[in-house]
Protein backbone atom coordinates (compact mmCIF):
# COMPACT_ATOMS: atom_id res chain seq x y z
CA UNK A 1 0.00 0.00 0.00
CA UNK A 2 1.40 3.57 -1.22
CA UNK A 3 2.00 6.65 1.28
CA UNK A 4 -0.78 7.92 0.08
CA UNK A 5 -3.23 5.10 0.22
CA UNK A 6 -2.35 4.52 3.96
CA UNK A 7 -3.35 8.48 4.88
CA UNK A 8 -7.05 7.61 3.32
CA UNK A 9 -7.68 4.10 5.06
CA UNK A 10 -6.71 5.96 8.34
CA UNK A 11 -9.80 8.07 7.56
CA UNK A 12 -12.62 6.27 9.25
CA UNK A 13 -10.34 6.77 12.73
CA UNK A 14 -9.15 10.13 11.96
CA UNK A 15 -10.64 12.93 14.44
CA UNK A 16 -11.35 16.10 12.56
CA UNK A 17 -10.19 19.30 13.73
CA UNK A 18 -12.17 22.03 12.63
CA UNK A 19 -11.50 25.95 12.71
CA UNK A 20 -13.45 27.95 15.38
CA UNK A 21 -15.56 29.10 12.86
CA UNK A 22 -16.85 25.77 11.94
CA UNK A 23 -20.22 25.29 11.36
CA UNK A 24 -22.84 22.19 12.08
CA UNK A 25 -23.58 20.35 9.20
CA UNK A 26 -26.55 20.87 7.27
CA UNK A 27 -26.60 17.64 4.79
CA UNK A 28 -25.32 19.21 1.45
CA UNK A 29 -25.68 22.62 2.42
CA UNK A 30 -21.96 22.78 2.93
CA UNK A 31 -19.22 24.72 1.21
CA UNK A 32 -15.95 22.92 2.77
CA UNK A 33 -12.48 23.74 2.81
CA UNK A 34 -9.12 21.78 3.84
CA UNK A 35 -6.58 24.20 4.94
CA UNK A 36 -3.08 22.95 4.91
CA UNK A 37 -2.35 25.35 8.07
CA UNK A 38 -3.10 28.16 9.67
CA UNK A 39 0.93 29.51 10.64
CA UNK A 40 0.58 32.58 7.82
CA UNK A 41 -1.85 35.41 8.09
CA UNK A 42 -2.51 35.80 4.62
CA UNK A 43 -4.51 32.59 5.10
CA UNK A 44 -7.34 34.19 7.43
CA UNK A 45 -7.36 37.03 4.89
CA UNK A 46 -8.47 34.24 1.82
CA UNK A 47 -10.45 32.77 5.09
CA UNK A 48 -12.75 36.09 4.97
CA UNK A 49 -12.54 36.48 1.51
CA UNK A 50 -14.30 32.93 1.10
CA UNK A 51 -16.63 33.78 4.10
CA UNK A 52 -17.65 37.02 2.16
CA UNK A 53 -18.56 35.36 -0.97
CA UNK A 54 -21.25 32.76 0.87
CA UNK A 55 -22.82 35.28 3.05
CA UNK A 56 -26.62 35.06 1.58
CA UNK A 57 -25.51 32.26 -0.74
CA UNK A 58 -27.20 29.52 1.51
CA UNK A 59 -24.54 27.68 2.18
CA UNK A 60 -22.35 27.51 5.55
CA UNK A 61 -18.59 27.45 5.36
CA UNK A 62 -17.20 24.53 7.27
CA UNK A 63 -13.90 24.37 7.34
CA UNK A 64 -10.74 21.94 8.85
CA UNK A 65 -6.84 22.74 9.71
CA UNK A 66 -4.53 19.74 8.73
CA UNK A 67 -2.22 22.04 10.91
CA UNK A 68 0.85 21.29 8.06
CA UNK A 69 0.73 17.68 8.19
CA UNK A 70 0.41 15.85 4.86
CA UNK A 71 -1.03 12.58 6.97
CA UNK A 72 -3.89 14.41 8.81
CA UNK A 73 -5.09 16.16 5.67
CA UNK A 74 -7.09 13.51 4.01
CA UNK A 75 -8.28 12.37 6.54
CA UNK A 76 -9.71 16.18 6.89
CA UNK A 77 -11.00 15.94 3.64
CA UNK A 78 -12.71 12.28 4.07
CA UNK A 79 -13.94 13.59 7.12
CA UNK A 80 -15.46 16.95 5.20
CA UNK A 81 -17.51 14.56 3.06
CA UNK A 82 -18.90 12.09 5.25
CA UNK A 83 -20.70 15.54 7.01
CA UNK A 84 -21.47 16.81 3.58
CA UNK A 85 -20.34 19.14 1.19
CA UNK A 86 -21.99 20.99 -1.91
CA UNK A 87 -18.62 22.00 -2.82
CA UNK A 88 -14.98 21.12 -1.78
CA UNK A 89 -12.35 23.74 -1.65
CA UNK A 90 -8.65 22.24 -1.13
CA UNK A 91 -5.68 23.92 -0.10
CA UNK A 92 -3.26 21.39 -0.35
CA UNK A 93 -0.20 20.30 1.91
CA UNK A 94 1.19 17.86 -0.60
CA UNK A 95 0.11 17.79 -3.59
CA UNK A 96 0.52 14.24 -4.17
CA UNK A 97 -0.93 12.70 -0.74
CA UNK A 98 -3.99 14.49 -0.92
CA UNK A 99 -5.14 13.04 -4.44
CA UNK A 100 -6.79 9.90 -3.17
CA UNK A 101 -8.78 12.24 -1.10
CA UNK A 102 -9.97 14.45 -4.00
CA UNK A 103 -10.78 11.81 -6.32
CA UNK A 104 -13.05 10.23 -3.48
CA UNK A 105 -14.68 13.34 -3.26
CA UNK A 106 -15.28 13.72 -7.15
CA UNK A 107 -16.63 10.16 -6.97
CA UNK A 108 -19.15 11.26 -4.15
CA UNK A 109 -20.47 13.82 -6.50
CA UNK A 110 -18.83 17.01 -5.03
CA UNK A 111 -16.90 19.31 -7.50
CA UNK A 112 -13.66 20.19 -6.39
CA UNK A 113 -11.35 23.24 -6.38
CA UNK A 114 -8.25 23.02 -5.69
CA UNK A 115 -7.05 26.36 -3.85
CA UNK A 116 -3.66 28.10 -4.64
CA UNK A 117 -1.89 24.73 -4.64
CA UNK A 118 -2.22 22.83 -7.72
CA UNK A 119 -2.84 19.19 -7.76
CA UNK A 120 -2.22 17.45 -10.82
CA UNK A 121 -6.00 15.37 -11.35
CA UNK A 122 -8.37 15.52 -13.92
CA UNK A 123 -11.68 17.46 -13.70
CA UNK A 124 -11.18 19.63 -10.75
CA UNK A 125 -10.59 23.65 -10.98
CA UNK A 126 -7.86 25.53 -10.31
CA UNK A 127 -8.05 29.10 -8.40
CA UNK A 128 -4.97 31.01 -7.49
CA UNK A 129 -2.54 33.55 -8.88
CA UNK A 130 -0.60 33.42 -11.77
CA UNK A 131 2.04 31.42 -10.14
CA UNK A 132 4.79 31.75 -13.13
CA UNK A 133 4.30 35.49 -13.21
CA UNK A 134 4.64 35.77 -9.49
CA UNK A 135 7.82 34.10 -9.67
CA UNK A 136 8.84 36.45 -12.77
CA UNK A 137 7.82 39.46 -10.80
CA UNK A 138 9.63 38.77 -8.05
CA UNK A 139 12.99 38.30 -9.91
CA UNK A 140 12.44 41.30 -12.08
CA UNK A 141 12.20 43.24 -8.44
CA UNK A 142 15.14 41.75 -7.39
CA UNK A 143 17.68 42.43 -10.96
CA UNK A 144 16.14 46.22 -11.07
CA UNK A 145 18.40 46.47 -8.04
CA UNK A 146 21.25 43.50 -7.85
CA UNK A 147 22.01 42.06 -11.05
CA UNK A 148 25.27 40.11 -10.45
CA UNK A 149 26.94 38.98 -7.88
CA UNK A 150 26.39 35.24 -5.05
CA UNK A 151 22.47 34.76 -5.02
CA UNK A 152 21.24 31.95 -2.33
CA UNK A 153 17.67 30.86 -3.54
CA UNK A 154 15.66 29.39 -0.78
CA UNK A 155 12.97 27.78 -1.75
CA UNK A 156 9.33 26.58 -0.37
CA UNK A 157 8.31 23.14 0.24
CA UNK A 158 9.58 20.55 -2.03
CA UNK A 159 6.27 18.38 -1.93
CA UNK A 160 4.21 21.53 -3.26
CA UNK A 161 4.31 21.43 -6.96
CA UNK A 162 3.52 25.34 -6.83
CA UNK A 163 7.29 26.25 -6.26
CA UNK A 164 8.30 24.56 -9.92
CA UNK A 165 6.05 27.46 -10.86
CA UNK A 166 7.47 30.50 -9.05
CA UNK A 167 11.11 28.60 -9.84
CA UNK A 168 9.70 29.07 -13.59
CA UNK A 169 8.88 32.45 -13.83
CA UNK A 170 12.20 33.54 -11.55
CA UNK A 171 14.42 31.91 -14.29
CA UNK A 172 12.80 33.50 -16.70
CA UNK A 173 14.42 36.83 -15.61
CA UNK A 174 17.74 34.96 -13.40
CA UNK A 175 18.91 32.15 -16.67
CA UNK A 176 20.35 34.62 -19.13
CA UNK A 177 22.62 36.20 -16.13
CA UNK A 178 23.36 32.62 -14.65
CA UNK A 179 24.35 31.52 -18.08
CA UNK A 180 26.35 35.05 -18.76
CA UNK A 181 28.33 34.28 -15.09
CA UNK A 182 27.00 37.55 -13.76
CA UNK A 183 24.60 35.97 -11.07
CA UNK A 184 26.42 32.92 -9.58
CA UNK A 185 23.67 30.65 -6.82
CA UNK A 186 25.76 29.64 -4.52
CA UNK A 187 22.91 28.02 -2.39
CA UNK A 188 19.62 26.64 -3.33
CA UNK A 189 17.63 25.02 -0.27
CA UNK A 190 13.99 23.77 -0.02
CA UNK A 191 12.42 25.13 3.12
CA UNK A 192 10.08 22.52 5.03
CA UNK A 193 6.73 23.64 5.39
CA UNK A 194 7.96 27.18 3.95
CA UNK A 195 8.63 27.68 8.22
CA UNK A 196 10.52 31.16 8.68
CA UNK A 197 12.99 29.51 11.80
CA UNK A 198 14.00 26.85 9.53
CA UNK A 199 14.07 29.50 6.55
CA UNK A 200 16.68 31.51 9.19
CA UNK A 201 18.86 28.50 10.13
CA UNK A 202 19.17 27.26 6.93
CA UNK A 203 20.88 30.99 5.88
CA UNK A 204 22.69 31.36 8.89
CA UNK A 205 24.41 27.96 7.23
CA UNK A 206 24.63 29.27 3.61
CA UNK A 207 26.21 32.49 5.62
CA UNK A 208 28.60 30.74 7.39
CA UNK A 209 29.61 28.35 4.30
CA UNK A 210 30.42 31.74 2.22
CA UNK A 211 31.67 33.38 4.84
CA UNK A 212 29.29 36.07 4.38
CA UNK A 213 30.07 36.56 0.76
CA UNK A 214 25.93 36.77 -0.16
CA UNK A 215 24.91 39.17 -2.10
CA UNK A 216 21.49 38.89 -2.61
CA UNK A 217 18.79 36.28 -1.42
CA UNK A 218 15.57 35.31 -3.62
CA UNK A 219 13.12 33.69 -1.19
CA UNK A 220 9.61 32.40 -2.35
CA UNK A 221 7.40 34.03 0.36
CA UNK A 222 7.93 36.84 3.26
CA UNK A 223 7.41 34.66 5.96
CA UNK A 224 10.75 32.78 5.29
CA UNK A 225 12.12 36.17 3.92
CA UNK A 226 11.49 37.31 7.59
CA UNK A 227 13.80 34.17 8.70
CA UNK A 228 16.79 35.48 6.23
CA UNK A 229 16.33 38.76 7.51
CA UNK A 230 17.32 37.85 11.22
CA UNK A 231 20.13 35.84 9.99
CA UNK A 232 21.37 38.51 8.06
CA UNK A 233 20.58 41.35 10.47
CA UNK A 234 23.08 38.66 13.48
CA UNK A 235 25.65 39.80 10.75
CA UNK A 236 25.09 43.00 9.84
CA UNK A 237 24.75 42.73 6.28
CA UNK A 238 20.72 43.05 6.81
CA UNK A 239 19.40 45.58 3.60
CA UNK A 240 20.80 43.25 0.43
CA UNK A 241 18.58 42.57 -1.50
CA UNK A 242 15.66 39.92 -0.36
CA UNK A 243 12.89 38.93 -1.78
CA UNK A 244 9.62 37.54 -0.82
CA UNK A 245 5.74 37.23 -1.78
CA UNK A 246 2.15 37.63 0.14
CA UNK A 247 2.20 41.47 0.99
CA UNK A 248 2.97 40.12 5.00
CA UNK A 249 2.29 43.29 6.66
CA UNK A 250 5.85 42.79 8.06
CA UNK A 251 7.74 42.45 4.66
CA UNK A 252 5.79 45.21 3.85
CA UNK A 253 7.21 47.73 6.74
CA UNK A 254 10.86 45.70 5.64
CA UNK A 255 10.23 47.46 2.52
CA UNK A 256 9.66 50.71 3.68
CA UNK A 257 12.79 50.64 5.97
CA UNK A 258 15.19 48.91 3.57
CA UNK A 259 15.39 45.66 4.88
CA UNK A 260 13.62 43.88 1.79
CA UNK A 261 13.46 44.47 -1.42
CA UNK A 262 10.09 42.88 -2.94
CA UNK A 263 7.34 41.02 -2.44
CA UNK A 264 4.54 40.29 -4.43
CA UNK A 265 1.09 41.25 -3.44
CA UNK A 266 -1.53 38.96 -4.59
CA UNK A 267 -4.67 39.99 -2.86
CA UNK A 268 -5.90 37.01 -1.08
CA UNK A 269 -9.14 38.21 0.09
CA UNK A 270 -9.61 38.87 -3.79
CA UNK A 271 -8.77 34.76 -3.78
CA UNK A 272 -10.79 33.61 -1.05
CA UNK A 273 -13.67 35.31 -2.79
CA UNK A 274 -12.80 33.91 -6.00
CA UNK A 275 -12.80 30.58 -5.06
CA UNK A 276 -16.54 30.91 -2.52
CA UNK A 277 -18.01 32.24 -5.37
CA UNK A 278 -16.76 29.49 -7.65
CA UNK A 279 -18.18 27.28 -4.37
CA UNK A 280 -21.64 28.41 -4.73
CA UNK A 281 -21.60 28.28 -8.61
CA UNK A 282 -20.64 24.68 -8.89
CA UNK A 283 -22.61 23.94 -6.21
CA UNK A 284 -25.84 25.84 -7.99
CA UNK A 285 -24.91 23.22 -10.71
CA UNK A 286 -22.64 25.03 -13.11
CA UNK A 287 -20.17 22.39 -14.75
CA UNK A 288 -16.31 23.44 -14.27
CA UNK A 289 -16.20 25.21 -17.73
CA UNK A 290 -19.59 27.47 -16.85
CA UNK A 291 -17.76 28.87 -13.84
CA UNK A 292 -17.28 32.68 -14.24
CA UNK A 293 -13.85 34.14 -14.77
CA UNK A 294 -12.78 30.43 -16.44
CA UNK A 295 -9.47 30.29 -17.74
CA UNK A 296 -7.05 27.04 -18.17
CA UNK A 297 -3.91 25.64 -16.23
CA UNK A 298 -2.14 22.64 -17.72
CA UNK A 299 -0.51 20.65 -14.59
CA UNK A 300 2.93 18.81 -15.00
CA UNK A 301 1.08 15.84 -16.67
CA UNK A 302 -0.36 18.22 -19.38
CA UNK A 303 -4.25 17.86 -18.45
CA UNK A 304 -6.09 21.01 -18.96
CA UNK A 305 -7.93 21.98 -15.72
CA UNK A 306 -10.28 24.90 -16.33
CA UNK A 307 -8.79 27.95 -13.98
CA UNK A 308 -9.13 31.23 -12.52
CA UNK A 309 -5.98 33.00 -11.88
CA UNK A 310 -5.55 36.51 -10.67
CA UNK A 311 -2.78 39.01 -11.42
CA UNK A 312 -0.44 39.31 -8.89
CA UNK A 313 1.79 42.91 -8.37
CA UNK A 314 5.15 43.50 -7.17
CA UNK A 315 5.49 45.69 -4.40
CA UNK A 316 8.85 47.61 -3.99
CA UNK A 317 9.57 51.27 -1.94
CA UNK A 318 8.22 53.18 -4.93
CA UNK A 319 4.85 51.96 -4.65
CA UNK A 320 3.79 50.56 -1.03
CA UNK A 321 1.12 52.86 -1.86
CA UNK A 322 -0.87 50.39 -3.64
CA UNK A 323 -1.23 48.40 -0.62
CA UNK A 324 -2.11 51.39 1.80
CA UNK A 325 -4.47 52.76 -0.90
CA UNK A 326 -6.47 49.51 -1.10
CA UNK A 327 -7.25 49.05 2.62
CA UNK A 328 -4.54 46.17 2.58
CA UNK A 329 -3.16 47.79 5.79
CA UNK A 330 -2.15 51.19 6.82
CA UNK A 331 0.14 53.52 6.79
CA UNK A 332 1.08 53.31 10.41
CA UNK A 333 2.03 49.79 9.76
CA UNK A 334 4.12 50.02 6.95
CA UNK A 335 5.70 53.10 8.10
CA UNK A 336 6.07 52.09 11.52
CA UNK A 337 10.18 52.58 12.44
CA UNK A 338 11.38 54.45 9.33
CA UNK A 339 13.32 57.10 9.84
CA UNK A 340 15.37 57.92 7.47
CA UNK A 341 15.15 57.17 3.38
CA UNK A 342 11.23 56.95 3.68
CA UNK A 343 9.62 55.47 0.71
CA UNK A 344 6.87 58.27 -1.22
CA UNK A 345 4.36 56.18 1.16
CA UNK A 346 5.88 57.46 4.27
CA UNK A 347 6.24 60.87 3.66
Amino acid sequence: MNRASKYIACAAFASLAFSATTLPSFADGNVCVSWRHFQEERWRIDEAGIKQALEGSGYNYVSADAQGDPQKQPSDVEGLIAGGCAALIVLAQDSLAIVPAIEAAKASGIPVIAYDVPVDVADIIFISFDNVRVGRVMAEGMVKVKDDGNWALIEGDSSMAIINLFRAGQMEVLQPLIDSGKIKVVAQQNIENWKPDVAQSTMEQILTANNNQIDAVLAMNDGMAGGVAAALAAQGILGIPLSGQDGDVAALNRIARGQQTVTVWKNAHDLGMAAGKAAVELAGGKSLLEVSGNNTFKTPSGIDQPAILLTPIGIMKDNLNLVIDSGWTTKEKVCDGVTENAPPACQ
